[in-house]
């Protein structure tokens, strides 16, 4: 009897210990999957379906081609092009953007237009409603992410760019900046090439939960379409790949604030628009709005 009763138990042990083998699996597919880490296996994924419905061969396969559809939605990709961009953000001491604005105007222009360096000035802008005192620039690394370290490398090396730094330094409050990439549907080096000149610019800037990024490029693949209205220009949206993880960034450009109001106001029209606001919202921990204006130098105006 003894011995039964410890052959019973041992099956009992085997099958929790299964049902927590099958439960770890399943977390991490669906983790790979929806924090876009990596493509899970498709082994993973039918474990995850057998737990999530049981036997019916139709439900699982109806689960996983769902998952991988969404997963491999082009709207999160990168466009053909091999760019990476670097948003940098600069918070300067009160009363010195009038310097650090001078230094900046006689030396970024140069690491521009020396073609050694993989790395080009798209923008410049300071912030005028919002984190006052701040500049924001946007670089762009047509090489991709070999062209950032070889950037670093060449301008550590550069005197002139070295010493502009350490002046620049003492003006600062803080700094920090991302790398980040474009959505595949907003094509933003098009978008700034059409971009006229004059008008005030508004960075939208959105933490998102961690494992929305995927809904949110899928929503917004189609919100984007409802916001092409002739005084709506969206000029970029990218998503963090280093630096503060999951942030968003989209960014517009108006004639000026009335403007702005009358064409957020008129969205609402649009069929839809409701739709994509009540999908999106719940997936944003926080969010920012400022608005900027571009510096003297700064090649989108």
């Amino acid at each position: 009897a003894g011995a039964g009763r410890q052959t019973q138990a041992c099956k009992h042990k085997k099958q929790r210990r299964k049902g927590l083998s099958v439960s770890r699996i399943s977390k991490k597919a669906m983790a790979s999957l929806l924090l876009g880490v990596c493509r899970p296996a498709p082994a993973l994924l039918r474990t995850a379906a057998v737990r999530s419905f049981g036997s019916s061969t139709a439900d699982r396969k109806n689960f996983v081609s769902r998952l991988l559809d969404r997963y491999e939605s082009p709207t999160l990709g990168t466009t053909p092009r091999d760019t990476v961009y670097e948003m940098q953000f600069h918070s300067l001491r009160p009363g010195q953007i009038e310097n650090y604005l001078h230094a900046a105007e006689e030396e970024l222009p140069r690491i521009t237009e020396d073609e050694s360096i993989p790395r080009h000035l798209l923008a410049s802008w300071t912030v005028d409603i919002g984190a006052q005192d701040t500049a924001i620039h946007l670089w762009a690394y047509p090489t991709g992410y070999q062209g950032v370290h070889e950037a670093k490398d060449l301008l550590g090396k550069d005197r002139r760019y070295v010493a502009y730094i350490r002046r620049q330094a003492e003006l600062l409050e803080k700094r920090r900046n991302q790398v980040l990439v474009e959505f595949s549907f907003w094509n933003c080096e098009d978008l700034m090439a059409s971009c006229e000149p004059g008008g005030i610019f508004e960075l939208r800037s959105y933490q998102l939960k961690p494992g929305t990024l995927m809904d949110w490029g899928h929503e917004w693949s189609r919100g984007i379409v409802k916001r092409m209205d002739a005084q709506d220009k969206p000029v970029g949206g990218w998503y963090s790949q280093i630096g503060d993880l999951y942030m968003v960034h989209h960014l517009w450009s108006y004639q000026n604030l009335q403007i702005r109001k009358e064409v957020r106001e008129s969205a609402w029209q649009q069929p839809g628009w409701e739709e994509v606001v009540a999908r999106t919202v719940p997936l944003i921990r926080w969010m920012e709005s400022s608005v900027l204006s571009p510096t003297s130098f700064s090649p989108l105006r």
